[in-house]
């Protein structure tokens, strides 16, 4: 696998399209409760990206291509210190031209990991994907939204049964806590182990007073303490190895469509993030 960004011009062009893969990462610096960096889920989405290209590039005969990652996502909640958000439609708006940009270039197989989960973000990418896949015929996928959906390649058992115990873990719980001990010890802070539960009702993740309600003083949502690396392991090998099953079967156009849309895309006020006024992104002003 290779960074794209440091080809010349012609080496881009002396490429074979058709024996290449582009990974394009999508995700927001945002504050991730008081033991984990804002940078959480560009880290993960690099991590997960990476191991992905390192399996594809053993089984298929290709050669996998990465961007930096872009620090950009829409986002419901943006009322915490250190979050960059940015709305939907902006975020849509360089989706689109990220990727036609490469459609430019002749890559026909381009996947965007869009690693965070927030509705707003999935929608806005989406919405630029099919918009690219319709002018230019299908070169683009992107599975995360599925993916956080729970549509992946079968879990462990004991992934499950965590998944079934403390199902209540949207964000910064002790599944991104495990994640990122797994990826790099350093970057969790030891409060985690302290941390109290957390809770909200899966049909109130959509509406942001009730996210905000559920954050608190903290700033997630789940159950950090229960966060080791040993299943932050399992769970980025199995994130990987979703994405690498998803763009497999994209690349072989057969089999793909399972992670190809979005599940919530369909429900229309999600888009108003869309709307002028509805999508002015909300920040919250440091005081003297």
């Amino acid at each position: 696998m290779r960074d794209l960004s440091l080809l010349t011009w012609n080496e881009v062009r002396e490429t074979d399209k058709s024996r290449s893969v582009v990974f394009v990462v999508l995700a927001p610096i945002e504050e991730h409760g008081t033991h984990l960096p804002l940078a959480t889920d560009i880290l993960e989405g690099e991590c997960w990206s990476r191991d992905a290209m390192k399996m594809l590039e053993r089984r298929l005969e290709v050669e996998c291509f990465y961007l930096p990652s872009f620090p950009i996502a829409a986002a419901s909640v943006n009322e915490f210190y250190g979050s960059i958000h940015f709305s939907m439609k902006l975020t849509y708006e360089v989706t689109y031209d990220v990727l036609e940009s490469l459609c430019y270039m002749g890559f026909r197989n381009i996947v965007v990991i869009a690693s965070h989960a927030d509705p707003q973000h999935q929608i806005a990418v989406e919405k630029a994907v099919r918009k690219i896949n319709k002018k230019n015929g299908l070169c683009v996928i992107a599975p995360m939204g599925q993916i956080f959906m729970g549509v992946s390649v079968e879990k462990s058992s004991e992934l499950q049964k965590l998944e079934e115990e403390q199902g209540n873990d949207y964000h910064a719980g002790w599944v991104e806590t495990s994640c990122m001990l797994c990826i790099d010890p350093d970057h969790v802070r030891d409060v985690y182990q302290k941390l109290p539960d957390t809770e909200i009702a899966d049909k109130d993740m959509i509406f942001r007073k009730r996210q905000l309600k559920a954050m608190g003083e903290y700033g997630y949502i789940g159950s950090p303490k229960y966060a080791n690396a040993e299943i932050g392991k399992r769970l980025n090998e199995n994130c990987s190895a979703s994405i690498c099953d998803a763009v497999e079967k994209f690349y072989y156009r057969e089999g793909y469509q399972k992670y190809e849309h979005y599940l919530l895309y369909n429900i229309l006020p999600l888009h108003i993030g869309f709307w002028k006024i509805a999508g002015k992104v909300r920040r919250k002003k440091v005081s003297a």
